[in-house]
């Protein structure tokens, strides 16, 4: 239970306002942690990623492009 409350206590609007166009997946999970879920594809050389985060019954989406931050959708309000 200490390493889930650990987890969540990252997925913050305060956090999520650090993440910006053009982090690497790596730079977003040192700042929100692992996401929830994530969905990938790899269509014509282009991979994009979108990584979900759940928290108290909302959901954020960072969508990637080739490793990249494109945009976030959603908040933890």
């Amino acid at each position: 239970a200490l390493l889930l409350c650990a987890c969540a206590s990252k997925l913050t609007n305060a956090n999520l306002e650090k993440v910006h166009n053009g982090m690497k997946e790596a730079e977003v999970e040192t700042i929100l942690g692992k996401p929830t879920r994530i969905e990938s594809s790899d269509t014509l050389g282009l991979k994009s990623a979108a990584y979900y985060y759940e928290a108290k019954g909302k959901e954020v989406k960072i969508v990637f492009v080739n490793n990249s931050v494109m945009f976030t959708e959603g908040s933890f309000q």
